[in-house]
């Protein structure tokens, strides 16, 4: 992956949001005094010294943990990550998936450093606050199903813009206005008429030569959730064995999902109001995302199962 251009000096922008500021002050200090990472990243600006800093900075530097993006409460980690998410989990994972997506980014040939770009299914911005690393230079706003959660980031992850959306979409931004929207985790869980509805929306939002990125339960997910390494609940391994017939011929399949038991008060309550028909567990094939979300994109590469779980579908706009 490239280092950024803009800064080959190996200095950090000026950022006028006080935790991106704050954040990039503990990285420079923990850069200027660390040989090692100096000898192992090519510039500070690198991505990889920033998965060092989520990874293992946060553990060793108290400065840096008190600066760092905050993990949502309890209620919300749960309701955006399932009942066994972990804090540190959450923050390695959102820096896990950045990477990935800045990958993808690249071989569309954008400029995460500069993108005006959006996240859809923002959830508490577990991927989207990485992309903090550019707030000086970037334009960043994240789509999200969930009001609580939307308003949560907006006090939290100031450096972006969130807004409150319908499964459904549309998402009442200008056409053409973007560079790229990114979707990690949400189309593993979007019923597929809803899952079209966005893709055209992202075609609607993104310039030509715009880069549509997708996480989505793939054949890998299927191999290892029929063979018993579901992570639980619905389907069961004998119920999507059941149904894989179906899903060959028709290339997606959605199961809904019982709503949502939790000790959480707040999601008790949650789960009375959520829309089980268009939030449960959806498996794509390859043949079905060649055929459907194609009519406005060019699909440029599917990484299969690069961390051994989904894939991810990389689109431009054509």
């Amino acid at each position: 992956m490239n280092a950024a251009g803009s800064e080959s000096n190996g200095r950090l922008p000026a950022c006028s949001d006080a935790r991106v500021a704050a954040i990039f002050s503990a990285a420079l200090r923990i850069w200027e005094t660390r040989q090692d990472l100096r000898s192992g990243y090519r510039s500070i600006t690198d991505p990889e010294y920033w998965i060092w800093l989520a990874w293992h900075g946060l553990d060793e530097y108290p400065d840096l943990r008190a600066a760092w993006f905050e993990v949502p409460p309890p209620y919300l980690l749960e309701r955006s990550s399932g009942s066994d998410a972990a804090p540190r989990a959450y923050q390695r994972s959102g820096a896990v998936d950045w990477r990935r997506f800045l990958q993808a980014l690249e071989t569309c040939g954008v400029d995460a450093e500069r993108a005006n770009l959006i996240e859809l299914g923002a959830a508490c911005g577990r991927v989207l606050r990485y992309f903090g690393r550019y707030a000086a230079t970037g334009t960043f706003t994240g789509l999200e199903f969930d009001s609580e959660s939307a308003a949560w980031c907006r006090e939290q992850l100031t450096f972006a813009r969130f807004l409150h959306v319908q499964p459904a979409g549309p998402s009442g931004l200008r056409a053409g206005a973007f560079d790229a929207v990114i979707v990690p985790e949400l189309f593993e869980r979007l019923v597929p008429a809803a899952q079209l509805a966005w893709v055209e929306e992202a075609a609607r939002l993104l310039r030509s030569g715009g880069a549509l990125v997708v996480s989505f339960f793939g054949a890998r997910v299927i191999e290892r959730w029929t063979g018993g390494e579901a992570p639980g609940g619905v389907p069961s391994p004998e119920a999507l064995t059941e149904e894989l017939s179906r899903l060959r011929e028709e290339g997606s399949l959605f199961f809904v999902v019982p709503p949502c038991v939790s000790a959480h008060p707040e999601n008790a309550v949650w789960a009375l109001h959520e829309d089980a028909s268009q939030l449960g567990v959806t498996f794509l094939t390859r043949e079905y995302i060649e055929r459907a979300w194609t009519r406005s994109f060019e699909l440029l590469e599917i990484l299969e199962a690069p961390d051994g779980w989904q894939d991810y579908a990389i689109l431009r706009r054509r």
